[in-house]
């Protein structure tokens, strides 16, 4: 055996040892994954499975009903605005009518708090000598509470 003919066996050797060293590793690698996946398998278990989805399917369903629940509020809310809004611009139209009703009598030449004018300031009905008694009071203003946001019950109603 030559030099040259060595020095090909020994590299073919290490070649070879080199393959076997791949292939190792790679069955090693191998059943590395199979235990861990066999591990995985094992701790799987069906009842606690189905309990973990039944506790989450209620979550979601209490998740949604809360929900529901605040949407129907803001509704209720957004209506309660509606109203006031729509109240305030009656009473806003009235407060106009009156003051129309002022002016066209101004311009007619009546006085606005002559006799005349209005034939029902006396208690009586009847026409006074004097000085005719102050016109009725407005309603007090609304509550500071009429506008509280609120989510559910009202309280105190």
């Amino acid at each position: 055996m030559d030099k040259e003919e060595f020095e090909r066996i020994k590299a073919e050797e290490k070649a070879h040892l080199r393959k076997l060293r791949e292939l190792k590793q790679t069955h090693r690698d191998v059943q590395r994954k199979a235990k861990i996946v066999n591990a995985v398998r094992g701790m799987r278990n069906a009842e606690l499975e189905s309990e973990i989805d039944a506790q989450t399917e209620s979550f979601y369903r209490d998740a949604a009903h809360q929900e529901a629940r605040l949407d129907l509020a803001i509704d209720s809310n957004a209506l309660e605005k509606a109203a006031a809004a729509e109240a305030d611009k009656e009473a806003i139209a009235k407060q106009e009518a009156a003051a129309l009703i002022a002016q066209m009598k101004a311009e007619m030449g009546e006085r606005p708090g002559s006799p005349d004018a209005r034939p029902d300031a006396s208690p009586t009905g009847a026409k006074s000598i004097g000085r005719t008694p102050p016109p009725e009071e407005d309603p007090p203003p609304p509550s500071a509470d009429r506008g509280a946001k609120s989510i559910g019950r009202q309280r105190g109603s």
